[in-house]
């Protein structure tokens, strides 16, 4: 079984920055081939994680509340897990907790000392690296200018460009690690390869007064059969995740520009880091365009788009249109001048409904109207040093916002609207086969949270559909299938919902339905010139 999870920890301790930071950046790489989701330590304690999962990332926060949260059971599942081939990310406080002692601020009211579990770094991390550090404010943030040792990654060295070896990175309340060079072991662990270096102006924790020359900031470890990379920076940090009102201290007042003129290098640190692991990296994500990397972090769904594909029931179609008007009640909140902005409140999100606008060789959806529907709404400012004293969960921030445009086959979409799905080839392919029940409707959406919570939850949008929609998404966000399964949608899968309203669901076997449906997709394919 291929492993598609991406795990981040969730639970007690996590920077609630750090966290949400974290999955903006995994997604922005790996989402395109994984699915990255929150992990509390109950799952980790109690589900059989490890065989879907390709790497388990702990975040920044504080390192003890990990420990009580994961020490025993849940740290020998993990270490036994890496052993045999699993892959584990520690960024700041998950670097501390990866390795065998932790020394934070010792002989200081912040001090924490002592050994940890899971051990994947047979060593000592010792911080802060830097003096300064608060829980309460930035005022140990910096723009640390780290040298990254590029040859010593497992990745071609084309990944790197023209990028230097001294790159600016994001830096808060990480240590360093005392590996065997550090600490005059002759020889040094070949287990343990050091990835990048703090700047000679670090200084011993212990001592401020001595400096620390070629601390290690980026490590990676081989255990067993897997690997742990544990670093005491935030390179998952970009520079537009930050207030720069937050630093104010000489040593960070330009913090925000530093990290903006270096973010192209720390991007590709960050690939390199996952590509190290064998990860899959998005190609995208290197790619120095500011508005795909925008969109990558921060993707929005797009407009679901719904047509009748049988040629017949013109009266039944009449209706359906008809009913799906009539059940969105007039706003006016997200309207523009001159639109009409119709919602229908149903289950889980507020849907707007609009009829794709006639005409040859124009937009079937206003701009600005779209762009007001899928306005996101402002998140509640969180202190970017706050820590979880539970399992973090991710929230929507408030009642979801679509949009579904009724069409008829003479004012679908053009590609301008749906560069990725030809609609009207669609249709043309379902009238050729004479399409009845089984998609009877077409529905499509370029990029959306999840075709299938999307027909199940919406109940009052369901009664009104017809039997056989077929809603179809290009890439789907947050994509679910039976139980707790995750799904990802990679360019080029075809992953569609279809509504089907059995005749008799009490002694109906749905799972047998199912694949009896997937069976028929299969011959389908293999049906086609090329795919025998």
């Amino acid at each position: 079984m291929a492993a598609l999870n991406v795990l981040v920890y969730s639970g007690p301790g996590v920077g609630l920055s750090a966290h949400a930071f974290l999955l903006r950046t995994l997604r922005q790489f790996l989402s395109h081939r994984y699915a990255v989701m929150p992990v509390g330590p109950e799952a980790l304690g109690r589900e059989p994680w490890e065989s879907k999962t390709a790497v388990l990332v702990v975040p920044g926060g504080r390192d003890l509340p990990y420990a009580e949260a994961m020490n025993g059971k849940i740290n020998a599942r993990i270490k036994a897990w890496v052993r045999k081939g699993g892959r584990y990310l520690g960024f700041c406080a998950g670097g501390y907790y990866g390795s065998a002692r932790c020394e934070f601020e010792p002989g200081t009211p912040m001090a924490v000392v002592g050994d940890r579990e899971l051990g994947l770094f047979p060593g000592t991390c010792v911080g802060c690296a830097y003096p300064g550090y608060s829980y309460t404010t930035e005022d140990g943030a910096r723009a640390v200018e780290v040298t990254v040792e590029q040859a010593a990654f497992s990745v071609p060295g084309a990944a790197w460009k023209s990028d230097p070896a001294q790159i600016r990175v994001y830096y808060n309340g990480g240590g360093y690690f005392l590996t065997g060079d550090l600490a005059g072991r002759d020889p040094a662990d070949d287990t343990v390869t050091v990835l990048a270096r703090y700047p000679p102006d670090v200084t011993d924790p212990h001592d401020r007064a001595t400096r620390v020359t070629g601390a290690p900031a980026l490590i990676s470890c081989k255990v067993g059969a897997g690997m742990a990379i544990l670093t005491g920076l935030h390179p998952e940090y970009a520079w537009d995740y930050l207030a720069p009102s937050s630093y104010t201290r000489p040593h960070n007042r330009t913090l925000v520009a530093q990290l903006r003129s270096h973010d192209a290098h720390r991007r590709r640190l960050m690939g390199a880091m996952l590509g190290h692991m064998g990860l899959d990296v998005d190609p995208e994500a290197l790619v120095d365009s500011p508005d795909l990397q925008h969109s990558l972090c921060e993707p929005r769904a797009t407009p679901m788009f719904l047509v009748p594909a049988r040629v017949s029931g013109v009266a039944d179609i009449a209706n359906t249109l008809y009913a799906l008007n009539g059940i969105a009640t007039q706003q006016g909140n997200r309207g523009l001048a001159g639109a009409v902005d119709r919602v229908l409140q149903d289950t889980i999100e507020d849907i707007h409904v609009t009829n794709s606008s006639p005409g040859s060789g124009r937009r079937r959806v206003d701009a600005g109207y779209q762009d007001a529907v899928f306005q996101p709404a402002d998140p509640e400012p969180v202190p970017e040093n706050a820590c979880a004293t539970s399992t973090v969960c991710e929230s929507s921030g408030g009642r979801r916002h679509s949009l579904l445009v009724l069409c008829t086959q003479e004012t679908l979409p053009g590609t301008a609207e749906t560069p990725r799905f030809n609609m009207q080839q669609a249709i043309e392919y379902m009238r050729h086969a004479r399409a009845h029940t089984a998609g009877s409707w077409l529905m499509y959406a370029d990029t959306t949270f999840s075709t299938q919570t999307f027909l199940e939850k919406n109940s009052r949008l369901q009664a009104q559909l017809p039997d056989g929609t077929v809603f179809v998404a290009t890439r789907q966000l947050a994509g679910r299938g039976r139980g707790r399964n995750a799904w990802i949608s990679p360019a080029g899968c075809l992953q569609f919902t279809m509504l089907v309203r059995h005749p008799d669901l009490k002694q109906a076997p749905v799972v047998m339905m199912q694949y009896i449906m997937s069976l028929a997709a299969v011959e389908a394919v293999k049906a086609l010139p090329g795919y025998e």
